[in-house]
């Protein structure tokens, strides 16, 4: 194997994409510590994509109303996906 093929095997793993074994949007959210969601749709593509299982659009879409995921600008003029655990221990 070439060190190429080494790391990108490594990021699709780091970034849960080779194993996506993390079960709730909020998880995967929790481990990335942010995903980029300036374009809604895609991002909870991207959310869906790191689930166990057979994820559907709607369990994302339920993250977001309850509000165990949100959506904000912490890190830049862009939105984030982002805990609400994380957005609460940012405002002590």
């Amino acid at each position: 194997m070439n060190a190429a093929a080494g790391i990108a095997g490594r990021r699709l793993l780091q970034q849960r994409i080779a194993h996506a074994g993390l079960r709730r949007p909020r998880d995967v959210v929790g481990w990335l510590g942010a995903i980029q969601a300036q374009e809604y749709e895609p991002a909870k593509w991207a959310i869906g994509l790191r689930l166990a299982g057979e994820p559907l659009a709607a369990d994302v879409e339920r993250a977001f109303e309850t509000g165990r995921i949100l959506r904000t600008h912490v890190l830049r003029p862009t939105w984030h996906f982002v805990t609400a655990t994380d957005i609460a221990g940012s405002c002590r």
